[in-house]
Parts: C-alpha cells; structure tokens; sequence
C-alpha cells in the first residue's frame, strides 16, 4: 500500500494548520506552500474536500486563509486520508464483496479484510495533534531533506568502503523513516 499525492500533500496541510492551530491568525495557503515547498494551486484543489467535510474552516480575503475545523487531537490521519482519497481499502472486495464473482470462494480475501481494518485502526490511532508535535512537522527544511533522499534512492549507491567509519548506519531524516 502506498499513500498517493493528494494523501501526502493534505496531511501536510493539515499539520502546517494544527501547528499554527493555537494563532490567532489564520493561515494561507500561499504560506503553507512557502513553507512546505509544495505547489499552490495543488493545496487549493485539496484544501476544497477537506473544507467541504469540516476538516478545515476558510475566509476569503486578504486576511483570510485556513484553520483546522477540530481540535488536532480530534482529526485522525484515517480522517483526512479517506477524505483526500476515499475510504481506504486495500482490495475493492474488502467492503464490497459483490465487486468480484470470486469473493465467495477467494482464500485472499479475509486476510485483505484483516490487513485493512488494521491499517484503518493504526491511521484511526495517530492524530494530527501527533504530527504536530513533531520538530519537523510541513517544514521546509524536512521537505528538501525529503526531496533529496529521494533523489539519492534513484542514484547508484557508491560501492561500500571498508575505511573508516564505514560501519556506521543513516540516521533517519523523518522521525516516520
């Protein structure tokens, strides 16, 4: 399972706003771009679900801009991925049976049943107040680092060395890593 896009880019949102969540102040999506690194006018596409469920709250306006509709301890990560994406499911036959003439008789599908209400209960555990604790929740810096790890998984990893220091291990960039 991996998480897509939209996922990714609206639970940054949505930690840059439980982040900023005690301001008085609302916050823009502009800011939030500058912040994060991520595109504009994709958080504003993204910004229109999570408004339309309550997750987030907006004004229009030179003054305006977001804030989140609960408190962060109150949005699940479950929440916010299922409204960016829709409900999470593994195999289209977890919460529809009827979508696979083999359902009935498919050894598969209790475990797809069971992985998913696992990985539901697990996003339904952790909270944006989670993320928000975190030293590098939608910082810039975190998404750079990001970008660049990235970029160093798709080169060639040197050939190991035996000199010194060569046994030590990368540290994580993302506390999640």
């Amino acid at each position: 399972m991996r998480l897509n896009t939209r996922d990714r880019y609206g639970l940054q949102l949505m930690t840059q706003l439980a982040c900023h969540c005690h301001e008085p102040k609302l916050v823009g999506l502009r800011d939030v771009a500058r912040t994060t690194g991520l595109p504009w006018r994709y958080l504003e596409q993204i910004a229109r679900p999570l408004r339309k469920a309550a997750l987030i709250q907006g004004r229009p306006g030179r003054s305006g801009g977001y804030s989140l509709g609960r408190t962060p301890e109150r949005i699940t990560l479950r929440d916010v991925t299922e409204v960016t994406s829709g409900p999470l499911r593994l195999m289209d036959c977890v919460d529809k049976p009827g979508t696979c003439v083999h359902s009935s008789l498919c050894a598969a599908r209790t475990m797809w049943v069971k992985v998913t209400g696992e990985v539901r209960d697990v996003l339904n555990r952790y909270t944006l107040g989670d993320l928000a604790k975190r030293p590098c929740a939608g910082c810039r810096a975190s998404a750079e680092r990001a970008r660049e790890s990235r970029a160093n998984a798709r080169r060639p990893a040197p050939s190991p060395s035996r000199g010194k220091g060569a046994s030590k291990r990368r540290k994580p960039l993302h506390p999640f890593e």
